[in-house]
């Protein structure tokens, strides 16, 4: 199998095309990637990557602002939203208005004519026309990973036109698909009703294998060991309702929140919080590594942010739970569901600072417990781990070959 994979970001922003390469070549397959060199925070995080995955062929795009792409895209997509509006069924200037990322892979992939591919896989849908259009011209399967459900997420700016472009893209080119996959139960039934279509879920677990065991002693540890981490620790996350929320217990407690700071967050929110640390972004087998030394995970997502977040299920829930850590959950759709399954691995709290003083004051008194039921926790994990979904992921593309 010769896998043309093709997102519109880059690798450290989309852990499941990673994980979707690294399962395709452990059975063999050949994998191009198509991606975006952005030359920001990321970068070492991308070398990493690269470093890992010599046997992939990377081609990556530029499109920093001092680049000739980033201009050429800017004035298509410019113009692009322009005309759409006159020519609203056109799948091209959709495309190219919904996501100026559009017109730079779709120009990418005409000099990639000459190779064959048995089946293109699009992540993000930026990269869903441009995988499409390649698709249909050299009479190949393609495939589409919804992530997140895109007409559902936050529109900045012509947020009524930008939804019904977005609805008109998945509708249009979805049902054409060999097949599409979606990381939570509840974007796959969306989106298998906007567009009359099956969607298999591919949940946002990862390999046990990534994961280690570490058990906390109570009369070793002075304070209670909470994290987060995301790409970005920044407004709008949930951290303005937990921190205030756990400034009571701040001789109880300690918080380490992981990844990219940004400093109008920090200024505003962490200075003068002692009992907060920051990491710096970590490779993902370091991420999980430093999970295990931990008694709980927060996962903080806002059904106010947007639809997506509420039917969304991020990788960070399900990194906790294979690290074994009890989870502290606010009450999205898709999370009150995923937790109900798991009754006594976390505590469901909802989106207010007092329901997770409850929650926070609930992990306190009951710590001891925890601990001790950190070992059952990481054992039962290992059933819905990525080598547990990656079979399903495996008889989609065999079923590609047949």
């Amino acid at each position: 199998m010769r896998l043309l994979l093709i997102t519109s970001t880059n690798l450290t922003s989309n852990p499941r095309l990673v994980k979707e390469m690294r399962l395709a070549l452990s059975i063999g397959y050949d994998v191009t990637v198509v991606l975006f060199d952005l030359k920001q925070w990321t970068k070492s995080l991308e070398q990493t990557y690269q470093k890992e995955f010599k046997e992939v062929k990377f081609i990556y795009l530029s499109i920093t602002r001092n680049s000739f792409n980033w201009l050429q895209t800017t004035l298509v997509h410019f113009f692009a939203k322009k005309l759409n509006s006159s020519y609203p069924l056109s799948l091209k200037l959709s495309a190219f208005a919904s996501d100026k990322r559009s017109f730079l892979l779709t120009k990418k992939l005409k000099k990639l004519s000459h190779k064959k591919f048995d089946l293109i896989i699009s992540h993000n849908l930026g990269a869903l026309y441009p995988a499409f259009q390649y698709a249909n011209k050299h009479n190949i399967p393609f495939a589409f990973d919804v992530e997140d459900y895109h007409p559902g997420e936050v529109i900045p700016a012509d947020a009524e036109g930008e939804k019904m472009r977005r609805e008109f893209l998945m509708q249009q080119m979805l049902p054409q698909a060999e097949f599409i996959t979606a990381a939570s139960p509840l974007i796959a039934n969306q989106v298998g009703k906007l567009c009359q279509c099956t969607v298999t879920t591919i949940n946002n677990s990862f390999y046990s294998s990534e994961f280690k065991l570490s058990l906390l002693d109570d009369a070793v540890e002075d304070k209670i060991k909470l994290v987060w981490f995301s790409q970005h620790i920044n407004h709008g996350r949930g951290l303005e309702l937990l921190l205030p929320a756990l400034d009571m217990f701040n001789d109880i407690v300690g918080l380490t929140l992981i990844g990219n700071l940004n400093q109008d967050f920090g200024d505003s929110w962490l200075k003068g919080r002692g009992y907060v640390g920051v990491i710096a972004p970590l490779p993902q087998n370091e991420l999980h590594e430093e999970l295990s030394k931990y008694d709980a995970g927060l996962a903080l997502e806002l059904k106010s942010v947007d639809f997506n977040r509420d039917i969304a299920l991020t990788n960070k829930i399900f990194a906790y739970k294979q690290a074994g850590l009890f989870i502290l959950a606010t009450d999205t759709q898709a999370q009150s569901e995923f937790m109900n399954q798991y009754k006594e691995d976390g505590y469901v709290c909802e989106q207010t600072i007092e329901s997770l003083k409850a929650g926070v004051d609930y992990i306190i008194q009951n710590i001891s417990a925890i601990r001790a039921g950190k070992n059952n926790r990481f054992n039962a994990a290992i059933k819905i781990g990525f080598e547990t979904e990656a079979q399903k992921l495996v008889a989609l593309w065999q079923d590609v070959l047949k």
